[in-house]
């Protein structure tokens, strides 16, 4: 069995954060005018900005707020002896990340404790205060002030704003797959209601979790469908996931043939798409998430999905230095990544004044 090292949680990280600045700017663009604008093989490294870097979206900033709920539920838990936060302090953490956006909710529901939205590190970091497309699903929910679960959904929506932000669930539950996939479906269900906007969560929590362990990606994929298939509603998502595996046989990703797994605007799909990928180029990051960016439809979270994959299976290493290097706020992606590690590795985590202000337990 692997033992899951530090280069490996902060290459499912920043992969996830590279992939999303990759795809962010053609997110909206046809095939077609992709190959116009860049040469027939599409975007191969950021399109330059004012500042020369690449930014990511909303994707990469929700990621960070369900490492940082969950590193707070940790930290409850360690200090106070108090489980069962988890929900709440992810609910919370979405909310500050809702703050993020220019947005506070409507009301806040009083059964999920007390809370402050200016507390914590993620909320210092001014780069993160920044709109960059983020989903209709995401803010509607989060500003309602109401919270959805697998049980009494909020909505009927399965884009893929669940999807795109649970890799830290897969980092954190490495040991247990099966609770990977059931908190990864409830951190999505808390803004995305229809099954497939939340088990395609936990089929992508279940999945990093089973390669954190040392499990091959067809392997993982073939266990969590085992998991996929006890869970009511869960037809669309394994068909989406049948379609992805059968399609490596067709040969190497084309646009063409990456669409013809959908777009990606809901979960299942960019599930599906980065599979698809990500079995493709198993050891080659890059081509990876080119291939994972090159297409009609919400690249950036196909970006995002098949780099949180491939970064964790092959490290930090395996992604090109120059789209570090020119990643913003690539370390604040690193040091949240390496806050995961040393949590729930147990390895380097110490509790002291400089910690309780990063992630205070309440």
């Amino acid at each position: 069995m692997l033992e899951l090292e530090l280069d490996h949680y902060v290459g499912c990280l920043l992969g996830g954060a590279v992939g999303d600045a990759l795809g962010a700017p053609i997110e909206f663009d046809s095939i077609g005018a992709i190959r116009m604008r860049y040469g027939p093989d599409g975007v191969q490294t950021y399109v330059k900005s004012a500042d020369g870097k690449g930014h990511f979206t909303d994707d990469t900033q929700m990621t960070l707020f369900t490492a940082e709920g969950l590193l707070r539920a940790r930290q409850r838990e360690m200090l106070k002896g108090i489980g069962g936060a988890r929900l709440p302090l992810l609910y919370q953490s979405y909310l500050r990340w809702l703050k993020t956006q220019g947005l506070t909710p409507r009301e806040f529901p009083t059964n999920f404790g007390i809370y402050d939205v200016e507390h914590g590190w993620l909320m210092r970091q001014k780069g993160l205060f920044v709109r960059r497309a983020p989903g209709k699903a995401c803010i509607n929910s989060l500003e309602s002030g109401k919270y959805g679960t697998v049980d009494r959904p909020l909505n009927d929506r399965k884009r893929c704003g669940g999807v795109m932000r649970v890799a830290p669930v897969g980092l954190v539950y490495a040991d247990d797959a099966a609770l990977a996939f059931e908190v990864g479906c409830q951190a999505a269900a808390l803004t995305h209601g229809h099954p497939s906007g939340y088990l395609s969560a936990g089929c992508l929590a279940a999945i990093l979790a089973l390669l954190a362990q040392g499990e091959s990606l067809p392997q993982a994929i073939d266990e969590t469908v085992v998991m996929l298939e006890r869970w009511q509603g869960h037809q669309e998502c394994l068909g989406a996931i049948q379609r992805a595996v059968a399609k490596v046989k067709e040969g190497a990703p084309t646009p063409e043939r990456v669409e013809s797994l959908g777009e990606a605007w809901v979960g299942e799909e960019t599930l599906a798409i980065a599979l698809y990928c990500a079995l493709s180029y198993p050891r080659d990051f890059r081509a990876g998430v080119l291939a994972a960016v090159n297409h009609s439809g919400d690249c950036d979270s196909t970006g995002a999905v098949t780099g949180n994959i491939l970064g964790l299976t092959l490290g930090k290493e395996a992604i090109p230095q120059t789209w570090i290097e020119n990643l913003d706020m690539a370390d604040v992606v690193e040091q949240v990544a390496i806050d995961l590690y040393s949590q729930f590795k147990g390895e380097l985590y110490s509790a002291d004044n400089e910690w309780m202000e990063r992630y205070p337990p309440a």
